[in-house]
């Protein structure tokens, strides 16, 4: 469990090295023209139930983000989202670590914006796959008396609000998004908060 959980912290310290190099390269951005299109990257902590899994993670998202209208309000985002799980704080429930990889396709549009601020809403859809480790513990009942590997396949909805700063001029936007929920079968959902960097191509 240790090793793993040292596992996530190097991802987040990849990741955050990651937008480091990319700030550090952007000092002429000011200067440059934007395409529509941007690398949306993300992390975040969050809640995760299925049919058997129970666990609070990190998660992590990359995906690619495509602008429409005459005032970009309207984004077309298809993303991954990855994550590790352990039952951290949570009771009577078995010991367990398990990851899951979720392909989603979102819709984000802008409900108010001024200047470079706006409030975000999200809706999509998504498919997941859940695997990993369940261990002993729980109810006396359940009788978890051994630990057993699990996969299970998900898919449904999500939807999130949030707050986007794009500033006109930066090869950068950023965006923090307390609410973000995915729902699907087999009472599968997923919460979390994320915060997030757009990073716009040349043109």
């Amino acid at each position: 469990m240790n090793n793993i959980y040292i596992d996530n912290k190097l991802k987040f310290l990849y990741l955050s090295l990651f937008v480091f190099l990319i700030i550090s390269k952007q000092s002429n951005a000011q200067e440059t023209e934007f395409k529509r299109t941007s690398i949306r990257t993300g992390v975040g902590i969050g809640f995760n139930e299925g049919k058997r899994e129970t666990g609070m993670g990190l998660i992590y998202s990359i995906g690619w983000q495509k602008s429409f209208g005459k005032k970009n309000k309207l984004r077309l985002n298809p993303n991954l989202i990855i994550g590790g799980f352990l039952p951290i704080g949570i009771t009577d429930t078995r010991d367990q670590f398990y990851r899951i990889t979720s392909l989603g396709l979102n819709l984000h549009y802008d409900l108010i914006k001024y200047k470079s601020i706006s409030i975000v809403t999200t809706g999509g859809g998504f498919i997941n796959y859940s695997r990993g480790l369940l261990g002993t513990g729980g109810w006396p009942q359940a009788n978890n008396n051994k630990s057993e590997y699990f996969n299970s396949f998900y898919f449904g909805g999500n939807v999130s609000l949030g707050i986007r700063v794009n500033p006109k001029k930066s090869r950068l936007a950023y965006e923090f998004r307390p609410i973000n929920v995915q729902f699907g079968n087999d009472y599968f959902t997923l919460t979390y908060l994320m915060f997030g960097i757009d990073v716009k191509l040349k043109k």
